[in-house]
């Protein structure tokens, strides 16, 4: 991404008085943006970390990720669960009558979806597509709460295809030997993968893909697994959250 894309996204943190950034539940630590965190840090303001989508993951893994990080919150965009702890949490941190509130994050941990959740309408343009964000927006979510939403920021020395692609800021179609992406992913959660398509765990990643794309049907001419598509649909059905770690 362009330098244009860092200089928004300094110039909500220069403008927030408080700092959200979205995370996804299931890959907290992968999902956290070091560069972005480390400018906060210098400018001295607040940070909460929103660990969105909590609804696909143990509670008890909230809670010890918790333990690490303060200022942290539960959201569930869906239902708009944790939101008025979220909002609480904005307020007692910014300690102003109007309150300006930069979200940031990697692509396609719900900014938008989280923005919506707090404002109470679809005020904020949503799409399951990397990259759809494309400049600064701002919504009022309350009389005091405005928020500023940003464009998914990716740090320049992050070039791991896998790492992107299990983030979802990479489309799934678009992943070069998605095969070894999702042989990382389901190496990282052992059993995880297959039982979200009605397998037992397997002995090792690849044999575990292999058996999804058999129960895929995946196949391509002399009836030979087509392990790349297979595993686009892996990514996409991990990017679109529909696999919990429960």
């Amino acid at each position: 991404m362009g330098r244009n894309y860092w200089d928004i996204v300094y110039e909500v943190i220069t403008k927030a008085d408080v700092i959200l950034e979205v995370l996804d539940s299931r890959i907290i630590d992968e999902s956290r943006n070091r560069i972005i965190e480390q400018r906060i840090e210098k400018m001295n303001k607040p940070i909460i970390y929103v660990f969105n989508k909590c609804d696909l993951v143990k509670r008890e893994m909230l809670d010890q990720k918790k333990k690490e990080l303060e200022n942290a919150v539960y959201v569930n965009c869906k239902d708009r669960a944790g939101t008025t702890i979220l909002k609480n949490k904005i307020l007692s941190l910014g300690k102003k009558d109007k309150i300006f509130v930069g979200v940031v994050g990697y692509p396609n941990t719900g900014k938008s979806s989280l923005i919506n959740a707090l404002a109470g309408a679809s005020k904020a343009s949503t799409s399951p597509q990397a990259g759809h964000t494309k400049g600064i927006q701002w919504i009022r979510a309350n009389s005091r709460i405005h928020l500023l939403d940003t464009p998914g920021v990716i740090p320049y020395d992050e070039h791991d295809p896998a790492q992107l692609s299990i983030l979802g800021s990479k489309n799934p179609q678009t992943v070069k030997d998605a095969d070894l992406v999702v042989m990382k992913l389901i190496e990282k959660f052992p059993g995880v993968i297959e039982a979200f398509y009605g397998l037992e765990k397997q002995k090792d990643a690849e044999l575990a893909l292999e058996k999804v794309a058999e129960k895929m049907n995946k196949r391509l001419k002399g009836n030979v697994l087509d392990v790349q598509s297979a595993s686009k649909q892996i990514l996409y059905d991990w990017q679109h959250g529909k696999i919990a770690l429960l």
